[in-house]
């Protein structure tokens, strides 16, 4: 051998040198040692080629230099053989890995970075491999576990216990979470970190879930029977109790389970309840029985059923005591029933569905005469052949087929006589109770008959209200109208004072006249109201006008406030509500004020009148509506007038669901308050002015069959300044226009006139002389005693005022001008 053949080619030695360098890094365990080795040697070799390269003195070196040689090859075959049995290794263990589909693996960092990812990880967790590694394991963590430092927390644990096993949940790359049992273990040798076998339980923790859910849904369905429930196994050892025998037994599952049904009651040792159990348990059929238990002072009754289950017997107890106790309070009540049936005055009789007679009671025996051992299971119209199309029998069938109860009263085809029956169909047929009332019959005849009599009386007690209502108020209408005729005539303090005194007299007379058939119009009931949206506005106005300068007199103030609401009610019933109030206030007021306000409250809108008068002691509250009653008048003083105006204010008050509210301090004052449903405000009208007592030679017709009430109108019609037209009938009065060819400026007629004419028609005939479509056909006014509601609308379907007789001449001065308007 040469020297140049003998030395390595140091190029060569070079490349081998980093092969094994290079592989060495890639390895770890027994091959380490040897390519450290194999390291060592090669240092040593390149050592001996400088040391050639530089001079060879002797074949001793030479040796050495192939024995290394021979050692580096056998070295490095040897290194050769296990880089393969590693790299097949490897392969083996990757192939373990990828087939691992149902599982995770992967390697952490000793930081908790990922290094390897096998296609397990990619099916569960859905990352791929490139996405996963070097990414930190809290990507598999909700947020909240990461802030919470739960990642950071396991590893710690796993360095500390050297193993962790937990089922959590995950999440994957989608953001869907997975259930999955982890294992954690360090790595152990040169390569530091985790490894972390994730098992995908998601299908599993769902099963589990839908079992565990099942088995709830049907524990709480056990729990939620009326029964108590004990599951007993073939050793008669309880298994499983719900909430109701819990209940029952005031004893826990816990306690109870493993033990045998008569070691948990020892009381049902050798008894029926453990025969039937075994029974059961051997023979597999169900078995029950209702057994009563008694305790110290309580008597429980169960019903208990025994049935055969798959793991051995279950045992089912129903508490019956409330049944046990209906049933003997049923028999105590039969037995009841049957007593009273026996002892009413009533005879009794009940029929199954085929109509046999199933009780019959003593006093039906009595009545029929026969006894009821012979008609006890024989059909009813077999034993009484006479009912067969009779109309109790008949009754009695219509009463079963509508299932409702009857009560008629008939003429007994049995008896003979008129009984009253009372028919009751039930469950098992049908009960009648029928007693004789031929007496009450009687007594029903003449109280008919009475009652005929008590209405023709009230029909003529109607014909007289409204013929005194009419009678009374013509005579006094001429009165009031001549008084004020004859003031300009009157001469002298003393005809003067007479005629002042008569003038007040007659107000007085009209005033209880007025009241008096107001009250008997309220109490027969023939007061209708109509009610419609009101303004309050107007109704203020008006009460001020009228009542002012009354107060005025008298020297108190009487203040109104304006009001813009409006009330859902009867215009001229509320009218009179309010001047009634107004008037009490005027009469018991010597000093102060008199204050008519509006509000709104509560959704309905408040009427108030208060006065500054002598008030109202607390036990004279209820007693000022009665009829006459007066505080502070036992003189009876006609001049604070008759005691009817509150009175009429209740009685008004219950009519139309106003309610009024009083309340008072002696001495202080008194206020009333009206309290009625709120109406949509609407655009009150123009208040019409006045007519002046000068009619201006206005042409008035008036029409009225009492010739003295037609006088007193003449009379102070012209003494207003008109010229007036009187006629008795609508005939005369469109005779005289015919003669005079003058279209009028008003007319005011009687509402009833004679031949059963009405002032509404004589209008009519009246506006029909002078019908101009250009022109507003003639104001009218009625000016009747009529106080129906007739009357009132008749003049407004025909477009007309009205007033009612008798009037004042300034309360006729007023409707005069409401109806001109001034003009």
């Amino acid at each position: 051998m040469t020297k140049q053949q003998s030395v390595p080619d140091e190029s060569a030695g070079n490349r081998m040198e980093g092969r094994w360098s290079g592989h060495a890094q890639s390895t770890s365990g027994p091959d380490a040692k040897l390519l450290a080795r194999l390291a060592e040697l090669e240092r040593e070799n390149a050592r001996l080629q400088i040391a050639l390269s530089t001079a060879c003195t002797g074949c001793d070196d030479l040796l050495t230099v192939t024995a290394l040689n021979e050692d580096l090859r056998t070295a490095f075959t040897a290194l050769e053989r296990s880089r393969a049995a590693h790299a097949d290794s490897e392969r083996r263990l990757r192939a373990i890995l990828d087939s691992a589909t149902g599982h995770a693996i992967l390697t952490l960092s000793p930081a908790g970075r990922v290094t390897s990812w096998n296609p397990g990880a990619v099916r569960i967790l859905g990352w791929t491999e490139e996405e996963a590694r070097g990414q930190p394991v809290d990507i598999l963590f909700p947020p909240e576990e990461v802030a919470a430092g739960v990642p950071d927390a396991l590893r710690v644990r796993a360095l500390a216990e050297g193993r962790v096993q937990e089922e959590r949940a995950f999440r994957r790359r989608d953001g869907a979470a997975v259930w999955g049992a982890l294992t954690i273990l360090p790595l152990q040798g040169d390569e530091e970190g985790f490894l972390w076998i994730l098992h995908d339980r998601s299908d599993e923790r769902r099963m589990e879930e839908a079992i565990a859910d099942a088995r709830r849904r049907a524990t709480d369905i056990l729990d939620s029977i009326d029964e108590a429930l004990v599951a007993l196994d073939c050793d008669y050892r309880v298994i499983y109790q719900n909430r109701r025998a819990e209940q029952l037994d005031h004893q826990s599952l816990s306690a109870m389970r493993g033990r045998r049904l008569w070691e948990v009651w020892p009381q049902i040792a050798g008894s029926d309840l453990e025969a039937l159990c075994r029974k059961t348990m051997t023979e597999r059929q169900p078995t029950s029985i209702e057994k009563r238990f008694d305790g110290e002072g309580t008597t429980l009754w169960l019903e208990i059923r025994y049935l055969p289950t798959a793991e051995g017997v279950g045992c089912f107890f129903r508490d019956i005591t409330m049944r046990k106790r209906a049933e003997e309070e049923a028999r105590a009540s039969h037995e009841r029933a049957v007593k009273i049936l026996e002892s009413i005055s009533d005879a009794f009789y009940a029929v199954d569905h085929d109509w046999r007679f199933t009780y019959i009671n003593r006093k039906a025996e009595q009545l029929w005469g026969r006894s009821r051992d012979t008609l006890l299971g024989r059909c009813l119209w077999e034993a009484f052949p006479n009912a067969l199309g009779s109309e109790s029998l008949e009754a009695q069938k219509q009463a079963v087929r509508e299932g409702r109860e009857m009560t008629i009263e008939v003429m007994s085809p049995v008896l003979g006589d008129w009984v009253e029956v009372s028919i009751y169909p039930n469950a098992d047929g049908l009960s009648v109770y029928f007693r004789d009332i031929t007496a009450r019959r009687q007594a029903q005849q003449a109280l008919l008959q009475a009652k005929e009599s008590a209405e023709a009386a009230d029909l003529a007690k109607g014909k007289f209200l409204a013929a005194a209502s009419h009678d009374l108020r013509q005579p006094l209408q001429a009165l009031l109208l001549f008084v004020d005729v004859l003031k300009p005539y009157v001469q002298g303090s003393q005809g003067t004072n007479a005629l002042m005194h008569l003038g007040r007299g007659l107000d007085a007379l009209k005033e209880l006249l007025d009241s008096l058939l107001d009250m008997s119009r309220l109490d027969a009931g023939v007061v209708q109201p109509n009610i419609e949206t009101v303004p309050v506005a107007p109704l203020f106005e008006h009460i001020a006008a009228s009542y002012r300068p009354v107060a005025a007199a008298k020297g108190l103030e009487l203040h109104v406030s304006s009001c813009s609401a409006a009330a859902r009610t009867d215009r001229t019933l509320l009218t009179r509500m309010v001047r009634n109030l107004v008037e009490n206030a005027l009469r018991y007021t010597e000093s102060g004020r008199i204050d008519i306000e509006c509000r709104r409250a509560g959704g309905r809108l408040l009427i108030e009148v208060r006065d500054t008068g002598i008030g109202i002691p607390p036990d004279h509250l209820e007693r000022i509506w009665e009829e006459f009653h007066q505080v502070g008048n036992p003189e009876r003083d006609r001049n604070r007038g008759l005691g009817l105006g509150l009175a009429i204010v209740r009685r008004l008050s219950q009519l139309l669901n106003h309610p009024v509210d009083v309340q008072s301090t002696p001495g202080q004052g008194t206020s009333f308050v009206i309290a009625l449903p709120l109406g949509r405000s609407i655009e009150a009208p123009a208040t019409a002015a006045e007519a002046a007592t000068t009619g201006r030679g206005r042409f008035a017709v008036v029409v009225d069959d009492d010739a003295i009430v037609l006088l007193g109108l003449e009379t102070i019609f012209r003494e207003w300044g008109y010229e007036v037209l009187v006629a008795g009938s609508a005939q005369k009065a469109v005779e005289g226009l015919s003669r005079m060819g003058r279209r009028p400026d008003l007319i005011v007629a009687d509402y009833r006139l004679r031949e059963g004419q009405f002032g509404t028609d004589a209008v009519a005939r009246i506006r029909a002389l002078y019908g101009d479509p250009g022109k507003p056909p003639v104001p009218g006014l009625i000016l009747t005693g009529e106080t129906g509601p007739d009357c009132e609308r008749d003049a407004a379907a025909h477009g007309l005022g009205i007033i009612h007789k008798p009037v004042t001449p300034r309360q006729l001065s007023h409707a005069l001008g409401e109806l001109l308007g001034g003009t």
